[in-house]
């Protein structure tokens, strides 16, 4: 990957990151995604919220009973990746025979869950489901997987961060910002100090307009970190991108392309300006509440007693078990951690 890189760039010139992270992550040969086996999971790279409890898939399950389009509305999952969520909310499209779509881009992962779930259209893209359908959509930590570019403010206006080769190097350079890349954080962020770096989601910003151009009546749950524009702003620029390999920080991702997931928090504030703009109204919830509404609450007071019975009667291995099941419902909503995450509600 890293030589045909460079060898693209000294071809091409200097490469935007939002191109660049896209080849990093879904390139067919190479690509972390693309290339590699499911990364979510125990065994994998990360571990999303579904892969600590099956409580969390309930919960989004409560949210998709409640906001169904229509009768007879498809249930989509973007990105299923393990296969986790998917799992425990596909049961009632099942026992009706109403479509469900799993879209994942890569092959091999659309070939495992080609075999995991048999009653499910696998595609790549949601090009590749029929036009005009009612569908209720879920996506957990997908769109800070979508490429971004980079982008910093100086005194005459914005440039573009891009990626460079120096010697046999591949460094960051700043190349004049695109139209595209000017409007998405003149409209986004506005005024903002010179110095500041900040991502411009044009990858998110065109995948929202596509749902709401290609579906009829659509509910969406977006689950995944980020924060307002005014609050990532305040981040410094060397959190703006991050990575992830066998549940740490990654490596170095202009060193190693390819070789690591790349990441970045999801301006939520670009977000519901998309969606106002398609003419629907959404709800920012952190997970935390989400989760608390759609019946957290109950599981966790539930798991709690059985805990403290199990403790009354000395049944020692019951109450460890009941234990660590409560420690896993409360992290969903721990306000350090995942409780923090940002849920944004189509409904």
């Amino acid at each position: 990957m890293r030589e045909r890189l460079i060898r693209r760039i000294e071809t091409g010139g200097s490469m935007p990151f939002d191109v660049y992270m896209e080849m990093c992550l879904y390139d067919a040969e190479d690509g972390f995604f693309a290339a590699g086996p499911v990364r979510s999971g125990k065994k994998g790279d990360f571990v999303t919220s579904p892969e600590i409890t099956w409580a969390f898939g309930y919960c989004v399950g409560e949210w998709v009973d409640d906001n169904l389009p229509s009768a007879h509305a498809a249930l989509i999952e973007i990105g299923p990746g393990s296969g986790t969520l998917l799992r425990e909310i596909i049961a009632p499209w099942t026992d009706a025979g109403d479509p469900v779509y799993a879209v994942e881009r890569s092959a091999a992962s659309r070939a495992f869950h080609e075999q995991r779930f048999p009653t499910a259209t696998v595609v790549a893209a949601i090009d590749d489901i029929p036009r005009g359908i009612d569908a209720v959509i879920v996506a957990n930590e997908v769109l800070d997987n979508m490429p971004a570019a980079l982008a910093c403010r100086i005194e005459a206006g914005w440039v573009e961060i891009a990626v460079g080769v120096e010697g046999d190097e591949l460094v960051l350079v700043e190349i004049p910002a695109r139209p595209g890349v000017i409007e998405w954080c003149d409209n986004v962020f506005g005024e903002v100090p010179s110095g500041t770096t900040v991502s411009a989601q044009l990858a998110v910003s065109g995948w929202i307009r596509r749902v709401f151009d290609h579906f009829g009546t659509v509910a969406m749950c977006l689950i995944d970190y980020g924060g307002t524009s005014e609050e990532l702003i305040e981040r410094h620029a060397s959190s703006i991108v991050r990575t992830y390999r066998r549940h740490q920080d990654g490596l170095d991702w202009l060193q190693h392309p390819g070789d690591t997931d790349i990441t970045v928090d999801v301006n939520v504030t670009g977000v519901l300006k998309l969606i106002a703009r398609a003419g629907r109204n959404a709800r920012l919830l952190s997970q935390h509440d989400f989760l608390l509404e759609y019946g957290l609450v109950e599981l966790i007071a539930d798991t709690t007693h059985q805990e403290q019975h199990s403790a009354s009667t000395g049944a020692i291995m019951a109450q460890l078990e009941h234990r660590s099941e409560r420690l896993d419902l409360e992290a969903l909503i721990d306000p350090a951690g995942l409780g923090a995450f940002q849920v944004i509600l189509v409904e």
